[in-house]
């Protein structure tokens, strides 16, 4: 647990999820200050109240708390900083509201997704982990859909729809002092452990979405780019870092049209992606997300057929030439 200065009156609160890092960030103006992200339900208590008193910044100054995108780490303390933290707006992106302020639709729409089709996705154990760090309900104040200028008092930032990771995810963008707050729009080639190895796959949902997040991030040409999990990429980082998640991508195609010549299920392809690109350190179920994503657009685009659409788990082959 710890906060860092990283630029002037802005601070990385600093934790562990497992063995990642887990950062949110602290952004005050003169008047106010904004939250990106709350963390799991127990990282309020653990790490940003605790960071709030440290850096200075009073409770009733916090005017914003701004969830990125609907994922246990990133919304999970939301319902307990709306009852500590009393002039709070809680926003996140218009399209990912009921995710957010609903947990229990956390676990079945979004990491249940894949069961009913595909028979992929997690245990029970893993469900009720879920349920325990993903926090109780919580109204959401503001939705916004980017484009929408925040004023924090002589500080401006503007909001960024940055999609493919899910549907609404936001991103946050203080063009003044060149910090853009990505969190997890962008997944590289891996999403790391705190020691730099493989923790988990890129677990981006939505393939063309996402690859133009990667180009609008580039294209605001950011002096430093800070994120959910990853180490801050600064200058000439930044540009490797985007390129190497567009290769991912391409890898990723190829991959999954070769396992198709035979035929494949959802769970045929976690597997052969893990083997072929990773290992990435966990269960090749986590692929599922991605996977899923490439195998939609390659249906959209002729080049995959679904066979017998009343079978159970679904079955895919590439369509031929």
């Amino acid at each position: 647990m710890g906060v860092s200065e990283i630029a002037e009156r802005t601070w990385r609160i600093e934790s562990r999820i497992g063995p990642r890092n887990l950062f949110q960030y602290l952004l005050a103006g003169d008047d106010v200050a904004l939250l990106v992200d709350t963390g799991t339900s127990e990282t309020p208590h653990e790490a940003i109240l605790p960071a709030l008193r440290e850096v200075g910044v009073a409770r009733i100054a916090v005017r914003f708390v701004v969830v990125t995108h609907p994922d246990l780490d990133h919304q999970g303390g939301l319902a307990s900083l709306k009852s500590e933290l009393p002039a709070a707006l809680a926003a996140c992106g218009f399209a990912d509201r009921s995710l957010v302020s609903e947990p229990e639709r956390l676990v079945t729409d979004r990491y249940g997704a894949y069961e009913l089709e595909h028979h992929v996705g997690y245990s029970d154990e893993e469900k009720a982990w879920v349920r325990s760090v993903s926090g109780a309900p919580a109204t959401i104040d503001l939705t916004f859909a980017g484009g929408e200028e925040l004023d924090l008092g002589h500080r401006g930032l503007r909001v960024l729809h940055t999609p493919g990771h899910s549907a609404g995810h936001l991103a946050l963008h203080d063009p003044e002092n060149g910090l853009l707050f990505c969190s997890d729009a962008v997944h590289w080639r891996m999403c790391p452990a705190a020691d730099g190895s493989s923790a988990l796959p890129p677990t981006y949902e939505d393939v063309d979405p996402y690859l133009e997040t990667i180009d609008r991030i580039a294209s605001l040409a950011p002096a430093e780019l800070h994120s959910g999990h990853w180490p801050a990429r600064v200058g000439p980082e930044i540009g490797a870092f985007l390129a190497e998640s567009r290769a991912f991508v391409t890898t990723m195609d190829v991959a999954i049209e070769d396992r198709l010549k035979d035929g494949a299920t959802l769970r045929d392809l976690c597997e052969y992606v893990d083997a072929r690109l990773g290992p990435f350190g966990a269960d090749p179920v986590n692929l599922m997300f991605a996977v899923h994503g490439h195998l939609r657009r390659l249906l959209r685009r002729g080049r995959v057929s679904l066979l017998d659409p009343a079978a159970r788990p679904l079955r895919f082959e590439r369509t031929a030439s």
